[in-house]
């Protein structure tokens, strides 16, 4: 009979090969007594059989569901790439199926506005020095995260899958191979929903269960469940470069369950939650052993699903959105393409409607005059050519036409906030100043709305990514503080006070380059910024040293420096500035020690036979030098 050690053992190695776990053991003990920890099973209670009948009955109720659904992905999708509803009646005039597709340039002028920076995280610990500094860890190892993970990238292509499908996911994972956190977008058409549930405030699935469909080849699956070989290779006769279909599923957030059709692969417990333990001390006095419950330390409230979801239009009676800005503007796309499709026949038609005598041509003999015309060549004819060949007189289509067509490409635009960032959008602003007021406006209709929500989706995945550090960070993670002055160890068991992790409100709203740097001078000129700030806000390649070039400068103001410490090539013959400290301090040799910045040195008198008028023209020179 194998022991609970064993067992436990056995079935964590199981869940490292199918969930990328790194860890076995949870992260609570009692350092100052001997004790033995015992881990929390982490096989489902449920049964095979269970667990079968219930999944089998989750994908037959969401396939009824999701039909109407499909339908409109698929048209949206078609309707981006330029795959629209055309005329058949038109189809075989020349031209007739032209698309001017004006929602792929809505949805590709959307993205960049609505996600256009990594979303700025905030932690909050307690007041103490060790909270203070913990908070300023987290901060700093979630800033390395999303760059490192190319959030902002992650986060466009979620919203770009919210826009074609009416739903973003992206999901939150511990990888095995990297010893780290990986955070991965998900498309939509690959997940089962409990067709009663909804998308919270938070970006969090509230229902009984989700799944996620994934493709492996069959040599994978049977290294990923080893004990389901046979039924495996019986699946594919054989043939292990097969791929299978299969389904990992969410219960409540405490389950999770691998199906292959019928059969259950595996089930397991949540994997990114630290569960209460019991711990076995032995009494130091009595040596009997006792127990103590554990609890566990997470930083989520409660165990939950690893997905974050992007959802707008929503109102809480399925998973999807009621709508999506692509179906909503189907109608305008239609009417442009009709409009467009009306003019150029009406163009053709009056560059290349012929009329013929028909005493003169048979139709053979017309169809060929025409062609000819067409290409530019001439043609021959009997008797008097106005007699024989003409063009009729079309009249031109009347304004309203272009009317018609400049509404519904500024009603699509409209829809989806983006009339003031297209070149047609601001080509009627005549100053610069005008067309940012109106670029302006659309950036704060969309970090008002659509980016206010996926703020919410980035603050719910900072808090992921802190509860995995808390799993799984069980070796020390360096990373690099953002100015790269020093190195940062993030240890799980160091992460030992509770934090609030939020998203700085209004990160993401997009602002304009010429604005932040008026502003910046704004504040300059009130006294109200650091120069740091300053020149970063400015956009300067390296703030860092433009400050410090700054404070050499003022320091050489003030004469507390010599010329040649601000600018080391710098030249002034035999002659000293009044009032410079000297380079070396006198009888030693040695560089001489600057006074504090702030500090005035004394001013010595200009030595009897100094050139006193050269030394003032050199420091006149010196303070023309630009910052």
């Amino acid at each position: 009979m194998p022991s609970e050690a064993t067992q436990s053992s056995a079935v964590m190695q199981a869940i490292k090969g199918v969930m990328g776990l790194f860890d076995d053991v949870n992260k609570v003990s009692n350092s100052d007594s001997q004790s033995i920890t015992t881990q929390d099973e982490y096989t489902s209670k449920f049964s095979d059989e269970e667990i079968s009948v219930l999944t089998q009955s989750w994908k037959k109720s969401y396939e009824a569901y999701y039909n109407d659904i499909e339908k409109s992905q698929k048209l949206a999708f078609e309707y981006w790439i330029g795959k629209q509803k055309t005329n058949d009646a038109m189809n075989s005039v020349e031209g007739g199926a032209i698309v001017v597709n004006k929602l792929f340039e809505a949805v590709e002028t959307f993205l960049p506005i609505a996600t256009r920076a990594n979303p700025d995280p905030l932690v909050k610990s307690d007041n103490t020095e060790e909270g203070q500094k913990l908070a300023s860890d987290i901060k700093e190892a979630l800033v390395d995260q999303a760059d490192t993970q190319h959030l902002k990238r992650k986060l466009a292509r979620m919203t770009r899958h919210w826009i074609l499908y009416r739903i973003g996911v992206i999901e939150v994972s511990y990888d095995v191979e990297i010893d780290d956190i990986k955070t991965t977008v998900i498309n939509p058409k690959r997940m089962i929903f409990d067709k009663d549930g909804f998308i919270d405030e938070a970006g969090f699935f509230v229902g009984d269960y989700i799944g996620v469909n994934y493709k492996v080849t069959a040599s994978k699956l049977i290294q990923m469940f080893p004990e389901k070989e046979s039924f495996i290779k019986n699946k594919v006769s054989g043939k292990m470069g097969t791929k299978l279909n299969y389904v990992k599923w969410w219960y409540r957030g405490l389950d999770v369950f691998f199906t292959l059709d019928k059969e259950v692969l595996g089930k397991f417990k949540n994997p990114n939650w630290n569960y209460d333990i019991s711990e076995t001390r032995q009494d130091s006095e009595t040596g009997a052993d006792m127990k103590e419950e554990v609890q566990g330390i997470n930083h989520l409230k409660k165990p939950a699903a690893p997905y974050v979801f992007l959802s707008v239009f929503n109102t809480g009676l399925q998973p999807h959105d009621d709508t999506s800005l692509i179906l909503q503007n189907i109608n305008q796309q239609d009417q442009i393409n009709k409009r467009y499709r009306q003019l150029d026949k009406n163009i053709d038609s009056q560059n290349n409607g012929l009329v013929v005598n028909g005493n003169f041509m048979t139709s053979e003999q017309a169809a060929e005059a025409a062609s000819a015309l067409r290409r530019g060549a001439s043609i021959r004819v009997m008797g008097n050519p106005s007699e024989v060949v003409g063009r009729p007189n079309v009249p031109q289509l009347p304004s309203d036409v272009w009317n018609a067509v400049n509404k519904a490409e500024a009603n699509l635009a409209n829809i989806f906030g983006t009339s003031g960032s297209t070149p047609s959008g601001i080509k009627s602003e005549e100053t610069a100043r005008g067309k940012i007021m109106v670029n302006q406006m659309d950036a704060s209709r969309i970090g008002g709305g659509v980016t206010e929500y996926i703020e919410k989706v980035a603050d719910s995945i900072y808090n992921l990514w802190v509860q995995m550090m808390i799993v799984h960070y069980d070796n020390e993670h360096e990373i690099t503080s953002q100015n790269g002055e020093s190195l940062i160890n993030i240890l799980n068991t160091n992460i030992n006070k509770k934090l609030t992790v939020t998203v700085k409100e209004g990160s993401l709203i997009p602002k304009d380059p010429l604005t932040q740097r008026n502003e910046a001078i704004d504040l300059w000129s009130a006294n109200a910024i650091d120069p740091l700030n300053l020149y970063k806000k400015l956009d300067f390649p390296d703030p860092n040293a433009a400050c410090q070039s700054l404070i050499l400068w003022q320091m050489l103001q003030k004469n507390l420096i010599a010329p040649e410490q601000y600018l080391p090539n710098f030249q002034m013959g035999q002659t000293a500035m009044p009032g410079a400290l000297p380079t070396e301090q006198p009888g030693t040799g040695g560089p001489a020690v600057n006074a504090p910045l702030g500090t005035e040195a004394p001013m010595p008198a200009p030595d009897a036979g100094s050139n006193e008028a050269g030394a003032i023209q050199s420091k006149q020179l010196l303070q023309s030098v630009p910052v």
